[in-house]
Order: C-alpha cells, then sequence, then structure tokens
C-alpha cells in the first residue's frame, strides 16, 4: 500500500516539472565602449622667466586652459596668453604638446623711472646712486658700482646690470664741525644676529660717526646694514657723508683707513637724503665673511628743524633670518663701548724748551662718558683731540723741538693734522717715531695746532713726547698764515 503511494506522488512530481516551460538565459545589456583620451606627444621642454608681481606675454598658442599653479596666474586676453608671476619658485607641468617650466624670481634691484639725486662738495653723482638704490635693492642681493654701471646679483634673483638715466643737482652745505659722537664698537667681535646699535639725531645737530665690528672666524656669514630710521609723521632731509673700509682680516688697517679718508675731507662732500616720515635709508651694507672687519666714520646731519629726532640703527643679519632683532644690554667693565658721547677734547698745553720731556697721552684715562647712562669709551675712540701747542724757548740760543709718537697699548696707526699738514704714520710700536720739529730762535715762541683722534682697529693709548736738541741742518716749517678753528669735522 505504501509502495503505491510513493509511486503516485512521484508519477505527479514528474508530470509537474514536465509542464514547466524550458528557462531562457537573459541577454547581457551590451555598453557602447568609452573612447580613451587622446595621447599628446611631448615634443618640447622650454623654460621662462617672470618676475614676481609682473606680468608677461606668453608665448603658447594652446587652446586649453593650462594647470593651475601657486607660483604663477594665466590669463588669456585677445586671444593671447598672459602669465604673472605670483610667488618664487618653478612651475612644472605638461601642456599640450610642451613641458614647461615657469621660473618666477624676484629682481635684484628694481628702481623708480625717475631718478634726480642731490650732492654737496665734489661728491660724484654715481657714488650718490649708489647710496641711494641700496633702498630698492633686494635684502639678498648684493650690489656694486662698476665703471659707473649699476650690478646687483643674488642667489634665486633676476640680476640688474645698467646706467639708469640720472639727473644730479649740486646745492651748497656750509662745513661744520660735529655737535656730538656716535659710536659703535661693541660688541666689537659679532657672535649673533642683533641690533648692534640705536641712537637718536637730533635735528639741526652734526654727528660724527664710527663703526667698527668684526664677526668672528666661527660665525656664518652677514650683513652688516647701517641706516637712518624716520619716525611716523615726521619727514626730515639728511646730509650725509661716509667712508667704509672692508671688509678685511687686518682690524687695524681698514679701521686706519676708513680715518684716513675722513681726515683727508677738509671740506664737506656727500649727497643729500630726504626720507617721509615712517621711511627708512640704508646707508652702508657690508658681506661680512667669518673673521672680517668692516670700518666705517660718517658724518650725519639732521637738516630740518623738528622735535622728534629720526634713529640711526646699526644691525647685523644673516640672510635667510627675517625675524625681528634685539639690542643686547651693554656688559659692565667691556672694552669698547657704544653710544652718544662728547664729540671733542680741547687741551692747551705749554712747552719751555730744556732738559725737561714733556709726556702726553692720547687714548687714556680719563674715558668720555656716554651721554644717558654714564658707561665709559675706553680709549675715546672716535673723540678728537684738539690740541693747541705753545712752544717757548727761554734761552738765549737757538734750540730745536721735536715731537714724537711711540704706541703703549699695542700696535696702532695715527693720521694727524700738524699745523695744516695732514701726517700719516706706519704701524706704531714701543719704539718713538718723529713726527714733526721746529727750530726756535733765542726768546722765541710758536703756536702749534694739532688735530687727531684714536682710529678704530687700533690699540690705544698712544703717546706724545716733545723734547728739545740741538738745531738742526733742517729748516724750520714757516706756520700757517692763519689758525682755523677746526681741522677734524
Amino acid at each position: 500500500m505504501t509502495d503505491l503511494r510513493s509511486l503516485a506522488v512521484a508519477l505527479a512530481l514528474s508530470g509537474v516539472i514536465r509542464a514547466q516551460p524550458a528557462p531562457v538565459p537573459t541577454p547581457a545589456i551590451e555598453s557602447s565602449p568609452v573612447p580613451a583620451p587622446p595621447v599628446v606627444k611631448v615634443t618640447s621642454h622650454p623654460r621662462f622667466l617672470v618676475a614676481r608681481g609682473e606680468s608677461l606675454r606668453f608665448p603658447s598658442t594652446a587652446a586649453s586652459t593650462p594647470p593651475t599653479s601657486e607660483f604663477c596666474r594665466f590669463e588669456k586676453k585677445a586671444g593671447l596668453w598672459f602669465v604673472t608671476g605670483l610667488a618664487p619658485g618653478t612651475a612644472s607641468f605638461d601642456w599640450e604638446k610642451d613641458h614647461w617650466e615657469i621660473l618666477v624670481r624676484e629682481r635684484a634691484l628694481k628702481l623708480p623711472e625717475k631718478l634726480s639725486l642731490s650732492v654737496f662738495g665734489d661728491y660724484p653723482g654715481p657714488e650718490a646712486l649708489l647710496h641711494w638704490a641700496r633702498d630698492f635693492l633686494h635684502p639678498r642681493a648684493e650690489l656694486k658700482l662698476t665703471n659707473g654701471q649699476l650690478q646687483a646679483r643674488g642667489t634665486d634673483l633676476i640680476a640688474y646690470e645698467g646706467s639708469p638715466k640720472l639727473e644730479v643737482k649740486s646745492e651748497p652745505l656750509e662745513g661744520r664741525k660735529a655737535d656730538g659722537l656716535i659710536l659703535s664698537n661693541w660688541p666689537e667681535k659679532i657672535d649673533s644676529d642683533q641690533i648692534l646699535l640705536e641712537a637718536p639725531l637730533t635735528p639741526e645737530k652734526a654727528w660724527r660717526v664710527m663703526v667698527h665690528h668684526r664677526n668672528m672666524p666661527e660665525q656664518p656669514a652677514r650683513w652688516l646694514e647701517i641706516e637712518i630710521i624716520q619716525p611716523p609723521g615726521v619727514d626730515e632731509r639728511y646730509a650725509i657723508s661716509s667712508y667704509l673700509n672692508g671688509p678685511a682680516t687686518d682690524e687695524i688697517f681698514v679701521g686706519h683707513l676708513a680715518a684716513l679718508r675722513y681726515f683727508k675731507e677738509s671740506s664737506p662732500r656727500g649727497y643729500f637724503a630726504s626720507l617721509a616720515g615712517g621711511k627708512r635709508h640704508l646707508v652702508e651694507r657690508a658681506w661680512l665673511k667669518p673673521g672680517q672687519t668692516v670700518s666705517a666714520m660718517l658724518s650725519l646731519r639732521a637738516l630740518l628743524p623738528r622735535s622728534q629726532a629720526g634713529i640711526l640703527r646699526i644691525s647685523a643679519r644673516t640672510p635667510d633670518n627675517s625675524e625681528s632683532l634685539s639690542l643686547r644690554p651693554t656688559e659692565a667693565g667691556a672694552r669698547t663701548a657704544r653710544g652718544v658721547f662728547p664729540g671733542e677734547i680741547v687741551r692747551e698745553l705749554t712747552y719751555r724748551a730744556g732738559p725737561a720731556y714733556l709726556f702726553e697721552g692720547i687714548g687714556g684715562q680719563p674715558y668720555l662718558s656716554e651721554t644717558t647712562n654714564g658707561s665709559p669709551s675706553p680709549g675715546n675712540f672716535g673723540a678728537v683731540y684738539r690740541y693747541r701747542w705753545k712752544l717757548e724757548n727761554p734761552g738765549d740760543q737757538p734750540v730745536e723741538v721735536r715731537m714724537e709718537m711711540s704706541a703703549r697699548g699695542g700696535p696702532a696707526r695715527a693720521s694727524l693734522w700738524i699745523d695744516g699738514e695732514n701726517i700719516e704714520t706706519g704701524l706704531l710700536k714701543a719704539e718713538a717715531i718723529l713726527l714733526k720739529r721746529w727750530q726756535l730762535p733765542a726768546g722765541g715762541t710758536r703756536d702749534v695746532v694739532m688735530e687727531t683722534f684714536p682710529q678704530a682697529g687700533s690699540n690705544f693709548p698712544l703717546s706724545v713726547t716733545l723734547s728739545t736738541r740741538s738745531p738742526g741742518s733742517a729748516g724750520d716749517t714757516p706756520p700757517p698764515p692763519a689758525l682755523p678753528s677746526y681741522y677734524i669735522p
């Protein structure tokens, strides 16, 4: 019975299966093939140079838009492409059949179109241009004047070389001696980026400025800058004479050359600089390699009457340092000095011929004091010693009075005005050298004017000695027809 039922179920199921239609496969949906982008074969690799902030016509006829870049921007005007430099760098990309490299660089020097300068004395126009052009110089660039042409170059900068059209006017300027001394000699040895000096340029005053600094041998190369900063809202006009020497490795000689150039200027010569409020003028800029020294002598005069002084700032900075610099506090007991000091030391001395010697020290104590904090200036560097000697022969026989000089503090050089003659010494040591001699008749007198100042880089004090000898065979030098009120400004 059971077998019959099983058979019947099996037969029924087989009939159901035979009654179902055969399965039909679902046809596949055919999609159209996507064409691959055309392969553009790059055939050239041109390079193009553009200055940051400037636009140039771009030599491309491409129809497509170039890739965007942080360094440059493209625009199409009247069917032509133009590119503008946005930031220093190199944009590298494929654009149709070309692989472009767009070099965006800053200019080493970017001068205004109109150049008009004023000078005083017989100062050459190209030299005034060199000072004036520094205000438009890139911080990394080096500026030179060669055969009347300005040359500005620097790493990754667009170089400049040319002789811009220049209008030079000459204006009279009456000479006058300095009202004070600004000294930048501490720290003499530079071991970090810093402001070396900040001093006020009091209006209508004339300043003698001495600058002397050495970059230590283990230090990186640095720019040393001498600049005038004008406070906001106050315009000023300055008369500037600048005599910079170096960089060099011989500290004594570079200081001597700067002083000697300053000594020889018997009448003022230099250039004028007009500064609007909030602006600056870069007077000098020197590249100090390790172990090198820069020495400079300047005359600075603020000409317009104002109640607020400009600032003379001297700083040392490595090229990649864009941080604000600070002024280091002066150290007690330092062997050099900085700040504002009296400009002169006046001495009136009488020497009576005879067996006695007269000894006079230059650059020794007492030291001058800084006008704001009272700190001393060891060596009195830059301060003019103005001597008025009176030589007397009380005897009944003619004599020769000799003036000699020796170095008491170590090797040194000196420049002096004596009776209107500029005398330059060689390297002074402990053994005295003859500076001048005068023949005095019996009962005779002689007035002698002598001026000098301790030179940067040399070792002071120096010793001046007056002594008496029997009359020599050398003839006497006649006195100048008139004694000036000063020789050294």
